[in-house]
């Protein structure tokens, strides 16, 4: 239903210091510039950079989590979780604010975006097609680039042999590939 979503908008627009109780009906405009001139949501829009964003879309669309992305995204500064799940939901639902990152996005360099792009969290599937090679021989990059070209559907677009192969020894190192015990 479109219309459930509407009421997490509201509440993380009023996250911020709420506005003072309703008044007549003549004092609704005043509350209403009032809370679009908050100092929370400009110093929001200060500590959020544009690769900030952009590697939270990314790796909110590789996890469907936005916890996971708490706790496995390094972003420029430490946010809390309240304040990714603000920003995720202001980016959906606050036209403001998704026209400002979104044009901000946009200007930023190809090489800034490619740096973000290599640090997007691996997905669950991609995961599980990495713990399908086996431990034993060490793999060379010719066979991750086989996995990348039979799978092109599960890889995020940026993926290399050699990030592939990066995450395969993480993923051996704490013994999660599926011929380990």
């Amino acid at each position: 239903n479109p219309s459930k979503p509407v009421p997490h908008s509201i509440q993380v627009s009023r996250a911020v210091p709420p506005p003072a109780a309703p008044g007549p009906p003549s004092g609704l405009p005043k509350r209403l510039k009032k809370s679009k001139q908050s100092p929370a949501v400009s110093r929001d829009l200060g500590r959020w950079k544009p690769a900030d964003d952009l590697l939270l879309i990314n790796a909110v669309l590789q996890t469907n989590d936005l916890t996971s992305v708490h706790l496995g995204v390094k972003f420029s500064c430490r946010f809390t979780l309240r304040e990714i799940q603000e920003r995720w939901y202001a980016l959906l639902y606050d036209p403001v604010i998704c026209k400002l990152a979104c044009q901000a996005m946009r200007s930023l360099h190809p090489e800034a975006v490619a740096a973000v792009q290599s640090k997007v969290l691996f997905s669950k599937a991609e995961e599980q097609l990495l713990t399908r090679v086996p431990s034993t021989p060490q793999p060379s990059l010719e066979t991750f680039q086989d996995l990348l070209l039979r799978h092109p559907e599960v890889f995020y677009p940026s993926r290399t042999p050699k990030a592939l192969q990066l995450h395969w020894q993480l993923l051996r190192q704490y013994h999660l590939l599926q011929d380990q015990t």
